[in-house]
């Protein structure tokens, strides 16, 4: 068998795997969650800095050349359930767009729906591990910490506003992730 004879074999490999597939890529969905929680508050960020706190992204766990693309995608996936979990609270602003609100509880729904699919096994059963610090468990302490700044701020406005602004930043670290795994 010539190596030209494998070719398309390769490429049916290639394609069928979470890498090629039109499905897995959440690039449009990322930059809509990203919009709408950009335009929900029309509430002045500016009186709420005294409110600001750092919630400690888990960079360093999260970096690295050794994140392969599975891993990467059960990262987001965990990420975009986590934001999904916060923003299903019933303790949500009633001054925010309740309308865009839903629209970004719904498009976190099928991203997760879509992301289960592309991977087409239980993405509970992967355990990504790199180096000394695992990603999953670093992820949920980080989200556990905005949970408990949401519930010591007694869910204020402000404290919804930094946690709006913090989700944000996650949705631009998500693009960057999904996108490094496209190229």
């Amino acid at each position: 068998m010539t190596s030209w004879s494998l070719l398309p074999i390769v490429l049916v490999l290639f394609c069928s795997s979470t890498l090629c597939s039109l499905d897995c890529d959440l690039t449009q969905g990322l930059k809509e969650d990203f919009s709408l929680l950009h335009q929900m508050s029309t509430f002045p960020l500016g009186l709420c800095w005294k409110d600001a706190t750092n919630f400690n992204f888990p960079m360093g766990a999260m970096e690295g050349s050794q994140l392969q693309r599975e891993i990467g995608t059960v990262i987001v996936h965990e990420m975009l359930q986590q934001i999904f979990t916060i923003f299903s609270l019933n303790a949500a602003p009633a001054a925010w767009n309740q309308t865009q609100l839903k629209q970004l509880l719904s498009g976190l729904d099928q991203q997760l729906e879509q992301l289960e699919r592309c991977l087409g096994q239980d993405i509970e059963s992967e355990e990504p591990s790199l180096g000394s610090e695992n990603p999953r468990l670093a992820l949920n302490s980080y989200f556990q910490g905005i949970s408990q700044y949401l519930q010591g701020k007694e869910y204020s406005h402000c404290a919804w506003e930094i946690v709006r602004v913090e989700i944000r930043k996650i949705f631009l670290f998500m693009s960057k992730l999904t996108t490094n795994f496209r190229n």
